[in-house]
């Protein structure tokens, strides 16, 4: 990890020194790849983009459109290869996390609140990644996967740039906030994890007393 930390501290010092349009570019490029390759930090790149505009290296608007591209896009290819394959195929992938129990658990929650987890996806650390994924194993509609994408990457795109735009040279803090912020959070959802789990056991567990119970009443009505 620490090698690619260095890496992309390299790869920011390497996109300060080029023309505009292949900043805008690698731009496009950064906020696509990291719907692919989770590890790539697409928020920084996000915030670095506003800091260059701030200082007028480049201009704000085709930086904003490219990034803002770039993560919806990349966040739609994900979906639309999900959506192309299909359930069955992941199935045979025999991957954990996408059992068939976790499958079924996660097409329930897109029914019910399917609308707000794409909008709000890009706020969840980790989880945003797996989003697109899942929203095309469901086979979410099409029409309203592209606009809710649209819309929660301009939501979360937008309050970045304008962070990096504030801030200027000190886009720094702004990832330091950044990773706070999603500490925070991940824990929120690790601990809300834990508090389902616990709930779904407990209802099992119940349901299963609740079974055995009218089987012994069955019983002693057929001895009676």
């Amino acid at each position: 990890m620490a090698y690619f930390t260095e890496f992309w501290n390299t790869f920011l010092v390497f996109l300060d020194h080029q023309p505009p349009g292949w900043i805008y570019f690698f731009l496009f490029v950064g906020a696509f790849m990291e719907n692919l390759f989770p590890p790539i930090p697409g928020d920084t790149l996000i915030v670095f983009g506003a800091y260059l505009a701030g200082r007028g290296v480049i201009s704000i608007w085709p930086a904003y459109l490219a990034m803002w591209a770039g993560s919806a896009l990349g966040c739609l290819a994900v979906y639309g290869l999900a959506f192309w394959k299909g359930r069955a195929f992941f199935l045979r992938l025999n991957i954990r996390f996408l059992s068939k129990e976790n499958m079924d658990y996660t097409e329930r929650w897109f029914s019910r609140y399917g609308n707000k987890i794409i909008v709000f996806n890009r706020f969840l650390p980790t989880a945003r990644a797996f989003v697109g994924l899942m929203a095309g194993i469901g086979q979410m509609h099409p029409v309203r996967m592209v606009m809710y994408v649209m819309l929660g990457t301009f939501l979360w795109n937008s309050l970045l740039v304008y962070l990096g735009l504030m801030v200027g040279k000190n886009w720094q803090m702004v990832i330091d906030m950044m990773k706070t912020y999603n500490q925070v959070v991940l824990g929120m959802m690790v601990v809300g994890g834990i508090g389902l789990w616990f709930w779904h056991r407990k209802k099992k567990v119940k349901i299963k007393g609740l079974a055995d119970e009218e089987d012994m009443d069955i019983k002693l009505d057929r001895q009676a």
